[in-house]
C-alpha cells in the first residue's frame, strides 16, 4: 500500500515535500548575520502589521497577494 503523500500526489497532482528543522540559537544568529551582511535576501512581497496577522494566514490559504514573502511587522 502506498503510504498518503504518494496517493496525494497521485490523485489530486500536486507535490508534497516534508522536511524537520533544529532550531537552535546559534543557528538563528548565523541566519541574521547573513541578513545584515546582504549575503542572504529574501523576496518580501506583501508587509502587513502584526494586527493583520489573520489576513496573512488567510494569504497563505491562497487568497491574492503579491508574489514573494508574506512578512508580519512588529512594532519596536
Amino acid at each position: 500500500m502506498s503510504p498518503v503523500p504518494e496517493i496525494a500526489q497521485k490523485r489530486y497532482g500536486v507535490r508534497a515535500v516534508y522536511f524537520y528543522v533544529d532550531v537552535t540559537t546559534a543557528r538563528l544568529n548565523k541566519i541574521a548575520e547573513l541578513f545584515d551582511s546582504g549575503k542572504l535576501v529574501t523576496d518580501v512581497g506583501t508587509v502587513l502589521p502584526l494586527e493583520k496577522a489573520r489576513i496573512a494566514h488567510e494569504m497563505l490559504g491562497g487568497a491574492s497577494h503579491k508574489r514573494g514573502k508574506i512578512v508580519l511587522s512588529i512594532a519596536a
